[in-house]
């Protein structure tokens, strides 16, 4: 059996600042990881982990990526939990309405860093290390308003199974996370947030969208099975059998 032990591994978690990244890290550190956590700034309402080791990159960045992986020369795992949020750009929408300068934004911040990240990082990998990277339901879910949302997430999935191929025996996985109790929506109006969330909670199978902690367990397993790679692993309570 090749389940591997996090204890005193190297850990970068980038957007690791609040929500799914943090609970990541948190977790991480629970199993006596070395964790270090890269955002571009503090989220004011999250918690700082003692234990955590903090730094500030823009994965928008190559030479913020690059001088970030060169201060910590060696790593054995990276999770990249960055994303712009739809909700703020205003691209959950019809296709008639889309602002497509905000969908190149979305693209670029949630694509592209993370893309971006994995080039910086591979120099710096261990030879048996692992990338997770972060999609969403989104990729195969039909929903209504979100075929730029869809088409993002689907690349990252199509990009992370061409990786796993290529980088092995380095691993490559995505998570998939369904809709989650985070910041990522705040930028919604309150009753249309309120709204959204209520849909999506009829919906799904287990009636209640899902905690940040629940999604980082999945990152979790990805970095400790060491037979897993090329893989999307789904946590969205149930939302593609729905």
């Amino acid at each position: 059996m090749n389940a591997r032990s996090l204890t005193g591994k190297t850990i970068l978690v980038i957007g690791g600042s609040a929500g799914i990244g943090l609970e990541v890290a948190r977790i991480a550190l629970e199993q006596e990881a070395i964790v270090h956590i890269a955002s571009r700034g503090k989220t004011r309402s999250a918690p700082t982990l003692p234990r955590a080791i903090y730094h500030t990159c823009d994965a928008k960045s190559p030479a913020s990526l690059d001088a970030l992986f060169q201060k910590l020369d060696r790593v054995d795992h990276v999770v990249i939990t960055v994303h712009e949020s739809a909700a703020r750009l205003g691209i959950d929408t019809t296709a008639d309405k889309m602002n497509l300068s905000a969908a190149i934004e979305y693209s670029d911040g949630k694509f592209w860093s993370q893309y971006r990240v994995i080039q910086a990082a591979l120099p710096h990998l261990a030879q048996d290390g692992t990338l997770t990277l972060t999609s969403g339901v989104a990729s195969r879910v039909s929903m209504a308003n979100h075929s730029a949302i869809s088409a993002v997430n689907a690349s990252i999935e199509a990009c992370a199974r061409q990786l796993a191929k290529e980088l092995a025996p380095r691993r490559v996985n995505v998570v998939a996370p369904g809709v989650t109790a985070t910041t990522t929506y705040d930028a919604m109006l309150p009753e249309l947030k309120e709204q959204f969330v209520q849909k999506i909670a009829s919906v799904v199978p287990l009636k209640r969208i899902a905690f940040a902690e629940e999604i980082a367990l999945a990152y979790i397993f990805a970095m400790q099975c060491g037979y897993l790679t090329g893989t999307v692993l789904d946590a969205s309570g149930g939302q593609l059998i729905a």
